[in-house]
């Protein structure tokens, strides 16, 4: 397996571990605003899982190859979703470590997020839907490949299961709730299935060729 295949397959992995392990982190402060080193390393550690998950969503393109017409543009648009949704996330973990570093406090971290927000197209976009839109994005692309047979039903369904759990787990409780991170585990094991495509078969990372670029012309 070449560099490129092998980061490929270590981002099913890699990328929801790090965000159930940066959510385990959190625990430690209670979820609080709270400068300090377990602020520090969970965002760390959620921006790893992100740049990850920026991977996750190429190779994720990468299986669906070859497809063409209606199913090429579902994959790539797609595709750019989740990608934009990546990089606000990956803009809101820069964010939240500069606030942790120069705020003295939780007041003072608060203060800095509150200002940081009030700029416009921030909230909605880094911290609303255009953050959470990478979670539909994964379920969406989940069920393509099932669809178009790169991977089995099976890790479809259970990285789906895990996304919906987490969103319903987080909508109902909040995000501090065990119910969230029962919702990334599950997530993981499904994402973890689906880096394996059909068990060596047209969707197995080590046999398809690299994503060329990203674009909808051919």
């Amino acid at each position: 397996m070449n560099p490129a295949n092998r980061l490929a397959q270590l981002s099913f992995t890699a990328g929801p571990a790090a965000l159930l392990g940066g959510w385990f982190l959190m625990r430690v402060i209670h979820g609080d605003l709270v400068p300090g080193p377990w602020w520090t390393a969970a965002h760390a550690v959620w921006l790893v899982a992100y740049l990850m998950f920026g991977v996750m969503t190429l190779a994720m393109r990468g299986l669906a190859r070859p497809v063409s017409g209606g199913r090429r543009v579902a994959v790539e648009v797609v595709t750019v979703a989740a990608l934009l949704s990546v990089a606000a996330n990956i803009v809101q973990m820069g964010i939240d470590l500069y606030a942790g570093f120069a705020a003295a406090d939780g007041a003072a971290l608060e203060a800095i997020l509150d200002q940081v927000r009030g700029y416009p197209g921030v909230e909605p976009i880094v911290y609303g839907p255009g953050a959470l839109l990478f979670f539909a994005a994964v379920l969406v692309q989940a069920i393509l490949l099932a669809l178009l047979h790169r991977v089995t039903p099976v890790s479809a369904a259970v990285t789906v299961g895990g996304v919906v759990l987490l969103a319903a787990a987080t909508f109902l409780d909040g995000r501090s709730s065990a119910l969230v991170a029962v919702g990334m585990a599950v997530m993981w094991l499904g994402t973890l299935l689906l880096g394996r495509g059909r068990s060596g078969g047209p969707g197995a990372l080590t046999t398809s060729p690299a994503p060329g670029p990203l674009t909808t012309s051919r």
